[in-house]
């Protein structure tokens, strides 16, 4: 348990109409987590994805680093355990769609949303929680849990957040081909369409996604959108050996615009205390520019640096040495260690966003 993110655990009552068979009544694991203080607090709740094969595993979903992420910028987070996996019980699995050619994704839709709407309504029941400022986040078949709740339009839901959203894939034998995706389609145009762009949305993806390919998500975006949902599109470059994870993988591209996505909801990231203004040596993410490190920190020092959360702090020592931390009091702390190791001072070079370096 994760103490200082406040972890606790409760259960939920929920009832599923899984595609063969009568109604499930069952227990929904939820893992949530709050911001240090009384609140009250935004909230997001965030949506797991699915291995039809491995439903067992983990038994609880919790996303520790996505919940970081959001901590830190005053926002509670609320992960299902959805019913079908792990410790919430797999009696039923009220996600399976039927055969490759004859899929229905409604019936997923609807078991996701009965979940996705207990979550919410348990959320803003919560006396730290903002009853008005709830956003719904997911992976893979987590995103298509969050593009199809927009259809049911909580009245405490301000935005949804799709990461590598879809059904139907198959990564080794039907690479970037998942089953019935014009079906799919048409279960995203129906929540577009109830929706009516009433509720802003943000779907990333990457190019390389194993999944899905680089064009079926557009197309899942068009027929969302088409009907009159609001999603922005954001479209990223090869992640890793497979782009599905670009959620776990791909901080340093996605936080970027996740940040600038949810200002317009007056949630803002975290800043370094004290930092100087940028002084236009390099662009953040050009580790070419590093000035007296090694190639090796270069290569593999620096993207560390970039995969940290905000607030964070780089130094730089005389011959080379460096230090960087996340967190908090990232600028003295960073240039204290730097310090350490070079015997003398150094000097920043990078504070949250900005390279800061004077040469």
């Amino acid at each position: 348990m994760a103490t200082e993110l406040f972890e606790t655990v409760v259960k939920l009552p929920v009832t599923v109409q899984p595609l063969y068979g009568g109604a499930h009544q069952g227990e929904m694991v939820l893992t949530h987590f709050k911001p240090q203080g009384d609140g009250p607090f935004p909230a997001v709740v965030m949506q797991h994805g699915r291995d039809g094969n491995q439903r067992a595993t983990p038994a609880r979903y919790r996303y520790t680093d996505v919940v970081r992420y959001w901590v830190r910028r005053g926002v509670a987070v609320f992960v299902p355990t959805r019913v079908g996996y792990g410790d919430s019980g797999m009696t039923v699995d009220p996600e399976f769609t039927g055969d490759c050619d004859k899929k229905n994704y409604d019936v997923a839709a609807a078991a996701t949303n009965v979940q996705t709407l207990a979550t919410i309504d348990f959320a803003t029941k919560q006396p730290w929680v903002l009853p008005n400022k709830v956003l719904v986040m997911g992976q893979s078949m987590g995103g298509f849990a969050t593009v199809v709740a927009m259809g049911a339009k909580h009245p405490s839901v301000v935005a949804g957040i799709n990461f590598a959203g879809g059904g139907g894939g198959d990564p080794v034998n039907r690479k970037a081909n998942p089953c019935g995706y014009h079906r799919l389609a048409n279960t995203f145009e129906k929540a577009g369409k109830a929706n009516g762009g009433s509720t802003p949305m943000l779907w990333l993806y990457a190019e390389n996604d194993n999944y899905w390919g680089a064009d079926i998500p557009r197309k899942w975006h068009q027929a969302y959108t088409g009907a009159g949902g609001k999603a922005e599109f954001a479209a990223f470059g090869p992640v890793s050996p497979d782009g599905h994870g670009l959620l776990a993988k791909g901080m340093p591209l996605w936080r970027p615009v996740l940040d600038q996505f949810i200002a317009t909801l007056g949630i803002s990231p975290p800043k370094a205390t004290g930092a100087p203004p940028a002084s236009g040596f390099a662009a953040i993410d050009d580790a070419s520019k590093l000035p007296r490190v090694r190639q090796d920190v270069k290569d593999t020092g620096y993207p560390r640096f970039l995969n940290a959360d905000l607030p964070r702090a780089m130094a730089i020592g005389p011959k080379g040495e460096w230090a960087f931390f996340s967190g908090d009091n990232v600028i003295q702390r960073s240039l204290d260690r730097c310090a350490q190791t070079a015997k003398t001072a150094c000097k920043l070079y990078a504070v949250d966003d900005n390279v800061v370096w004077m040469d």
